[in-house]
């Protein structure tokens, strides 16, 4: 498995990152609006032992991933995971095929991604239901080099994964837990008209 290693930034100015990332040259990927599964057994078990298993629609095309712990996380400042992932053909046929082997969607998310190379770093804008974030990865040397290239040294870090990150801004608002995070109807019309997809 490749290890994934990341930071994440809270409470960030997303058009203020993308002006510094445009004004510096970094190579743009494309903005986009993401549709995931996350599976588990029954009991649960995936989460227990820390592994994640997605399935994700981006731009029209289906994403496996599966994630778990590394123990170079440990001693380290970013958030560090084995991970594999593929594209797969069919997303619906995949689901099924996941459901088939026994497991079932235990939550959905969906967040608007902008994705940019700099620095040797991949930079991830990321727009969810409970806030915006910014996602970078990349080794213990360039993803400080590259935080500090975007001004972003002074911002609050974790490596906390969204799914943690909801829970804990629906405890803070009061709200009943969910764990989902999904937008509203109106408000998934309205991005995905922003970005020109309907």
């Amino acid at each position: 498995m490749g290890l994934e290693c990341e930071l994440k930034y809270i409470d960030v100015d997303l058009d203020g990152v993308s002006r510094r990332l445009e004004a510096a040259g970094a190579r743009s990927l494309g903005r986009y609006f993401e549709s995931n599964l996350v599976f588990d057994r029954p009991d649960r078990s995936l989460m227990a032992a820390g592994t994640l298993l997605r399935l994700r629609s981006r731009q029209g095309e289906a994403v496996l991933t599966v994630k778990r712990p590394s123990s170079k996380d440990a001693g380290s400042a970013l958030k560090v995971r084995e991970e594999l992932e593929t594209v797969v053909g069919d997303f619906d046929v995949m689901r099924a095929s996941l459901e088939a082997l026994g497991f079932s969607v235990a939550f959905a998310y969906e967040k608007v991604r902008e994705k940019w190379k700099h620095l040797g770093c991949t930079v991830c804008l990321d727009h969810l239901p409970f806030g915006d974030y910014v996602e970078i990865e990349g080794s213990e040397e360039t993803v400080p080099v590259c935080a500090g290239a975007l001004e972003l040294e002074q911002a609050v870090t974790t490596k906390a994964s969204y799914h943690a990150l909801n829970l804990e801004y629906r405890a803070a608002c009061g709200l009943d837990p969910d764990e989902s995070f999904v937008f509203s109807d109106i408000e998934r019309a309205g991005l995905l008209d922003e970005m020109g997809k309907v």
